[in-house]
């Protein structure tokens, strides 16, 4: 936005970005959402579209102790179809929405991810939000600790989880069943 390159913009883009600049700090105040708003998101029983995104990965006979991973597999093929564009301010969008254009920003896109996998049964995904910002999606399963990366689609395990965390430790963590506040330890 302020100080992007724009000579290779056409009139329309350059447009776009006059708007959204000029609008910037009322934008960031109808998109702020507080914690809670933003937890209730990963609930999988506030939207029809999790629901619906669940029953194409999952059958009817869907157990999660038998097929969990296998769904987990299916939704990062999913997310991977997702491009990642950051936003400089905060603007948050529905499902349906990053559904039909393909693209968001990390944060939602790991909210999403989050959601899907609490409507596969898992209650202990959670969105994990690091001391420098970055989103991931961590969750437990047969032993083992995974993390989902919004940016890269990739799925971490084990000692890489640990590794990523050593560099860049956890502020907070959250699903719609719990909040985890790390910064107060």
């Amino acid at each position: 936005m302020e100080g992007e390159d724009t000579s290779e913009m056409d009139a329309k883009t350059k447009l776009h970005l006059l708007i959204l600049n000029r609008y910037k700090d009322l934008i960031r105040e109808k998109e702020s959402k507080t914690i809670s708003e933003i937890r209730q998101l990963v609930s999988p029983y506030k939207s029809e579209f999790v629901k619906k995104v669940k029953d194409e990965f999952v059958s009817g006979s869907y157990s999660y102790e038998r097929d969990f991973f296998t769904a987990v597999e299916k939704a990062i093929d999913y997310m991977n179809k997702i491009k990642i564009c950051e936003f400089t301010i905060p603007f948050w969008m529905s499902f349906e929405e990053i559904n039909e254009l393909k693209i968001t920003d990390s944060v939602n896109k790991a909210v999403f991810f989050a959601a899907i996998l609490r409507s596969f049964g898992s209650e202990n995904v959670k969105v994990v939000v690091t001391k420098n910002r970055k989103q991931y999606v961590g969750f437990e399963w047969g032993g083992d600790d995974y993390l989902f990366i919004p940016e890269s689609g990739s799925l971490l395990r084990n000692e890489d989880v640990a590794k990523i965390f050593e560099l860049d430790p956890p502020a907070y963590a959250f699903n719609d069943l719990a909040y985890e506040n790390y910064e107060e330890e």
